[in-house]
Parts: C-alpha cells; sequence; structure tokens
C-alpha cells in the first residue's frame, strides 16, 4: 500500500526499504575544553586543557583532503608542522584498522603526525610530553 506508514513499538517511523536517508554527519563537539571551545571527548577536552597549559596553539579537526576523501584530525600544533591524533578505542579492530590507514596516508603525503594510544593507563601528560618536539 503506498503511503502507509510503518512505526516501530516506541512508535519512531520506520523508513521505506530501498529508500536512503541523509547522512546526519557527525555530531557537534560539545565537551567543554577551554573557554568558547568544545571537544568530541573527555579525553580530547583532557589534550586540549594540556596544550592550553603549555601556551601550544592548535586547531582543533581542521578538514584535510588526502586522496579524494576528507579527514578531520583531532588536532594541528602549527608550531611543529604536526598532526595530533589521539587513539582511544585502540582495543577495538575496525578502529585500530583506521587508525593503521590514516598513518600510513599521512606518511605517504609527507604529512608529520603522532598518534597517542590512551587506554586509561598510565599519565596522558607524560605520554604527551615523550610524544612532542621540544619547543
Amino acid at each position: 500500500m503506498p503511503g502507509r506508514k510503518i512505526f516501530k513499538k516506541d512508535g519512531r517511523r520506520v523508513p521505506l526499504r530501498g529508500v536512503k536517508r541523509p547522512s546526519r554527519g557527525l555530531p557537534r563537539p560539545s565537551v567543554p575544553a577551554s573557554p568558547g571551545r568544545n571537544v568530541r571527548s573527555k579525553l580530547e577536552s583532557r589534550v586540549a586543557a594540556w596544550l592550553d597549559s603549555r601556551k601550544i596553539a592548535y586547531q582543533y579537526e581542521p578538514l584535510i583532503l588526502l586522496e579524494g576523501k576528507q579527514y578531520r584530525p583531532d588536532f594541528f600544533l602549527p608550531q611543529f608542522d604536526l598532526f595530533l591524533e589521539i587513539c582511544g578505542f585502540s582495543h577495538m579492530p575496525y578502529y585500530s584498522d583506521r587508525v593503521e590507514l590514516k598513518r600510513r596516508l599521512y606518511e605517504k603525503h609527507g604529512l608529520k603526525a603522532v598518534f597517542i594510544k590512551y587506554n586509561g593507563r598510565g599519565s596522558l601528560a607524560k605520554m604527551l610530553e615523550e610524544a612532542l618536539p621540544t619547543q
């Protein structure tokens, strides 16, 4: 029956089969990092606070194009000409594969990048200090 609406038990409408729904994209950053700035996660908020405390300028999620695809690295540090990727879900195979793909892409295009794999153990500040070049 054309035009018939089908609803789930919770009242939400079920889209018709074969109908492509528009992508909503990434949610807006909503975790406060510093006055006037928001990020997507608590871990990124801690990194932003650490960068602010060291007076290291950064751009959050700058848009870059590599091989016809859009990427948004977590941070770009202009004074080091360096991308900083914070990896918090390294226990997930898909996530690890995506991180490795980004690592290879950055290397292929001559972009300097540091990947911080943080699992909640140890000192995030120490990892950042060791990973970033001396000023």
